[in-house]
């Protein structure tokens, strides 16, 4: 049921986290940072949730389960500093690498919140 109920939350969180970011990069609800921050600290924690869930599961993979935790890791450290870090015309090479590592984080969670339903299913 946790396992579920995280898959839910990284679900919500990170698509509006994925909406908002992409209206900040349009230049819109630049106002909303503060919440983009928050929803991707909950899908990150749904993540990691996920991530240790499966691995200590019946059938549960522990290279996914060090994949969620280094991704959930990055995406922390990546959005938390995302403002200083390549300052300039390069700055949207992070901004891709952001979106790129939020859009992993949600692949890695259902990829492994699916592990967990089939091996408890067994």
């Amino acid at each position: 049921m946790v396992i579920r109920v995280a898959s839910v939350v990284l679900s919500f969180a990170g698509l509006l986290a994925l909406v908002l970011g992409l209206l900040f990069w349009t230049g819109a609800a630049l106002n909303l940072v503060s919440m983009h921050m928050l929803l991707g600290l909950l899908a990150v924690g749904a993540l990691l949730v996920i991530g240790i869930g499966q691995a200590i599961a019946k059938g549960g993979s522990w290279t996914l389960a060090i994949c969620t935790l280094v991704v959930g890791a990055l995406m922390i450290a990546i959005g938390m500093n995302q403002a200083s870090l390549v300052v300039g015309g390069l700055h949207w090479v992070i901004q891709v690498v952001h979106l790129l590592l939020g859009l992993l984080a949600i692949g890695l969670g259902h990829m492994g919140a699916a592990r967990y339903r089939r091996g408890s299913a067994e």
